[in-house]
């Protein structure tokens, strides 16, 4: 996801971090992954040792879809979050129109973490 935007930081820490919360699962920021090293190996590892992998695509930030191609190449679970706007408006690339995003949107957080707990519930055959 991009960095610093309000909105988009906003509402991760107050919808999504929670919504993972409420079925098991924790949330990692790379924000929050403070440890020596090179950023881009320890991104890798945080990818490789996750059940699934979140990634907003609604800037069109080149290292969202970096990191989505690399999860989905290890045979992870990606979920694509895009904000409902401009998913309607413009979609998101074309390698990633057609696999499954939970639209967001700041007026509706509830409805959004209903559908991203549904989607995931059913994406790691949870009950």
């Amino acid at each position: 996801m991009k960095f610093n935007d309000p909105e988009l930081d906003s509402f991760v820490n107050d919808t999504v971090k929670p919504a993972t919360k409420e079925i098991g699962y924790d949330l990692v920021d790379m924000r929050d992954v403070a440890r020596a090293g090179v950023i881009d190996n320890i991104m890798r590892t945080q990818i490789r040792d996750s059940a699934f992998v979140i990634v907003d695509l609604t800037h069109d930030n080149s290292g969202a879809y970096w990191e989505a191609g690399y999860a989905e190449g290890l045979g992870k679970l990606v979920v694509y979050i895009c904000e409902k706007t401009k998913f309607e408006e413009a979609s998101t690339h074309f390698d990633t129109n057609h696999c499954t995003t939970v639209p967001w949107s700041s007026d509706d957080p509830e409805g959004f973490r209903r559908e991203l707990i549904a989607t995931l519930r059913r994406s790691l055959d949870l009950r």
